[in-house]
């Protein structure tokens, strides 16, 4: 499975990397809006879309529009925002970016995004 995640923080898309990829899949840390568009447009399968709502090296609303022309091609995404942020939060539910929460929960359930798939 292929995974996507739109993040600038480094240590955090390390720990990312290491979930990932010990459960035997493939990561792409996107950085431009350019590589985002081209990449989902030519998706061919099923995967998941990880953003950090406060370190996307993206727009949300570009995230939103690309995500919703994956919509129904088995594509989810996952969103993610410092629990302190809860107007973060709100915009990107309202834009439509998947399942939406704190950074805390999105942790506890990384492993079992990859586990079974």
């Amino acid at each position: 499975m292929r995974a996507i995640l739109l993040s600038r923080d480094l240590l955090f898309i390390s720990k990312i990397r290491e979930v990932v990829t010990a459960q035997g899949h493939e990561l792409l840390v996107i950085k431009s809006a350019e590589t985002l568009v081209d990449t989902l447009r030519s998706a061919e399968q099923s995967g998941i879309l990880l953003v950090d709502l406060e370190k996307a090296p993206v727009s949300l609303e570009v995230v939103a529009e690309s995500y919703r022309g994956l919509q129904g091609s088995g594509w989810r995404c996952y969103s993610f925002f410092s629990h302190v942020r809860i107007d973060t939060g709100a915009a990107a539910e309202s834009l439509g970016l998947g399942d939406v929460m704190p950074r805390s929960r999105f942790v506890r359930i990384l492993p079992d995004l990859f586990s079974s798939k």
